[in-house]
């Protein structure tokens, strides 16, 4: 009996095991879903030169989403397991499928430097753009999970005895082992995170204000495919084609959307390919005395499967809505933003809340 338990918990270790969490590009994508249109809609058309800006950006997340748009699940194979020798194949006991409700929560304190610069020379009516954001961060996370333990089906020839013993042994090891896979995935870590490089063209009057370019993400955050939590995004680059318009119909009002293309290569540690997305973000603002305040919402989806990810096509939703609000700092003469965003819907995504607090100053 005792050899018939030690197998079982070991059996039990390895089907455990398959349920290790290696979603891709850690369910989100290379966006800020803190926004990006806050008060800054209202600045004004002529606009030049050295812009610097500090962020600092708090996220929560408070679940991780599957699918359907509840909690992330996962199906545990069923199968046979083996006996000791010389015990026959008639007699190995079967077992089914077991499906894992995953619990994950975490935490994000991150601090973004910006530059950008507005040449004063014009360029088919427009000043050509050149930015760079450089982010770190302290990223924290947890992973709890939920299985109930297949039952094995026994051949009646099987002692009662046995099979109780190697029941009961089975739970325990498996849920011990489901236990400590989660935990696994848990830890914190800090550092440099991934660098964008921005390059556009702003055209800009007194009511229509255009932007267009297009921002390289480069992988210079710290990534581990090991389990645990990371810095960086993965060994891989993102091409961000966008647009945004800006149209102002009285100066107290402003109206703004972008749109955003998120095109990756293939991640060079993992052969994980995210697939292919395009976010949609929004903003109406109205300046007050204390400065703009206003809604904003951002979508971002993909629109491309992943490729040679474990979860499947895992295609990324993410719908979140909050309010900002802008005013001038005198005394240091700097342009304060405060921000607070929440997920509505998600998909294959972490669902959260992003608060973040941004100065900047034009030189």
């Amino acid at each position: 009996m005792n050899a018939i338990a030690r197998l079982a918990l070991s059996l039990a270790c390895t089907v455990a095991a398959s349920s290790a969490a290696q979603a891709g590009e850690d369910f989100q994508v290379r966006y800020n879903l803190a926004g990006s249109l806050g008060g800054e809609i209202f600045a004004p058309p002529d606009l030049q030169g050295l812009t610097g800006g500090i962020a600092l950006t708090r996220v929560d997340i408070h679940k991780i989403t599957g699918n359907d748009g509840e909690r992330l699940t996962q199906t545990l194979p069923g199968g046979t397991l083996p006996l000791p020798a010389p015990a026959p194949s008639a007699l190995y006991p079967t077992y089914g499928p077991a499906t894992g409700v995953i619990d994950a929560r975490g935490s994000l304190v991150q601090w973004n430097l910006g530059l950008a610069w507005l040449s004063a020379a014009r360029y088919g009516g427009g000043r050509l753009a050149l930015a760079m954001n450089l982010p770190y961060g302290i990223k924290k996370q947890g992973f709890g999970a939920q299985a109930t333990t297949p039952t094995l089906h026994w051949n009646p020839a099987v002692p009662a005895a046995t099979q109780a013993a190697v029941q009961a042994g089975f739970d325990q090891q498996f849920q011990s082992t489901v236990a400590a896979m989660a935990a696994a995935e848990g830890g914190s870590v800090s550092g440099i995170g991934d660098m964008e490089l921005h390059a556009g063209w702003r055209h800009a009057t007194d009511q229509l204000r255009v932007l267009a370019g297009a921002s390289l993400v480069l992988p210079t955050g710290r990534y581990n495919q090991a389990s645990g939590p990371d810095i960086g995004f993965g060994n891989f680059y993102t091409l961000r084609p966008a647009a945004q318009l800006v149209y102002l119909p009285r100066p107290d009002i402003a109206l703004a959307g972008r749109v955003t293309v998120g095109l990756n290569t293939r991640n060079r540690d993992n052969e994980l390919r995210s697939g292919n997305w395009a976010s949609l973000e929004g903003a109406a603002g109205y300046m007050t005395r204390l400065g703009p305040v206003g809604v904003h919402v951002v979508h971002a989806q993909q629109f491309q499967d992943d490729s040679n990810n474990r979860w499947g096509p895992s295609r990324y939703r993410s719908t979140n809505a909050g309010l900002f609000w802008t005013t001038r700092v005198p005394v240091l003469d700097v342009v304060l933003t405060l921000q607070h965003m929440a997920t509505v819907q998600s998909r294959n995504a972490k669902n959260g809340t992003y608060s973040q607090v941004r100065l900047s100053k034009t030189f």
